[in-house]
């Protein structure tokens, strides 16, 4: 009985160092500025695999049990072990059917008809992987790409608003809805956007939503309006209005000063913004661009 604590216990910490060792992974190869947050997660995917691990471990007993004589189909610990490996099973399926319709949807060779197909499958867990690949993808049809505009998800709705064959009347139908950073930041770098839709994205920076939590305020600049300030489709006035924003972010600055529509005196207003003033080398970035553009630098 000792030596199956022990290994019930070695199967419950192999399964929260597998949870934890995916997750890290997960968090250091992730492109997002934002995915250190993901470590949090670490207990909250940790200890249901270290269930697993343990229910796994517990399984394999009762089989060698029931093969021994030691316990018959009757036994607690053979039909737990039952419900547990078919529910492992069902999950080993539903896993592998959404890997391969997500190395579909990524794959930037696939078809039209092929993630046609793949937006139709069956797919109970990480769908959400799944739809955010079809959204983002070059080939996507546009008929699903007017599905997923209408998602719940902020993450795909950003993605679909950034991909170049949305139709405008799906991306009419992004901007109609709330104006947030989570939703809008790829809407407002496609260069389908009508004006109407340009002002209505510089004008959320102080709607209810993001004027009252000054950090949602700060992640709209960082997101939305930096994405906005580098859309080649944007009219010089309202870059203007974008270069002329209250309490511009690091980001905002650098998206600013990066765009040929900037002029010597955005970028010495610039200059002296608190994100230039705490960073040495964001100032020294903006110098360097004044330099480039024959400004005059004040010594």
């Amino acid at each position: 009985m000792q030596n199956r604590t022990a290994f019930l216990k070695a199967g419950a910490y192999a399964g929260f160092a597998s949870a934890t060792i995916f997750i890290v992974h997960a968090v250091f190869t992730s492109a997002s500025s934002t995915a250190a947050i993901g470590l949090i997660m670490i207990p909250f995917y940790g200890f249901p695999a270290a269930g697993a691990g343990w229910a796994l471990a517990y399984s394999a007993f009762a089989v060698l049990d029931l093969r021994s004589g030691k316990a018959s189909w009757n036994s607690r610990n053979v039909q737990f072990a039952v419900v547990f490996l078919v529910a492992l099973v069902f999950a080993g399926v539903v896993f592998f059917a959404q890997q391969r319709a997500l190395a579909v949807a990524k794959n930037l060779a696939s078809a039209p008809h092929a993630l046609e197909a793949v937006s139709q499958h069956w797919i109970p867990w990480g769908r959400r992987e799944v739809e955010i690949a079809l959204a983002q993808h070059p080939s996507t049809p546009t008929a699903i790409l007017e599905r997923l505009a209408v998602s719940s998800d902020n993450a795909v709705v950003q993605q679909v608003g950034a991909n170049a064959n949305t139709t405008l009347a799906a991306l009419e139908g992004i901007a109609a809805g709330a104006l947030t950073y989570e939703r809008v930041a790829g809407l407002a770098g496609n260069q389908k956007i009508s004006r109407a839709m340009m002002e209505k994205l510089i004008a959320a920076t102080l709607n209810d939503i993001n004027a009252a939590d000054p950090v949602r305020q700060g992640l709209y600049k960082t997101y939305v309006l930096s994405a906005l300030a580098a859309n080649a489709a944007l009219p010089q006035d309202l870059f203007d209005r974008v270069a002329a924003s209250d309490s511009p972010t690091h980001f905002l600055v650098l998206a600013v000063i990066n765009s040929p529509h900037v002029n010597c005196l955005q970028m010495s207003g610039l200059l002296v913004s608190a994100p230039a003033l705490e960073n040495a080398g964001l100032y020294n970035t903006i110098l360097n661009k004044m330099t480039e553009k024959d400004c005059f630098v004040e010594n």
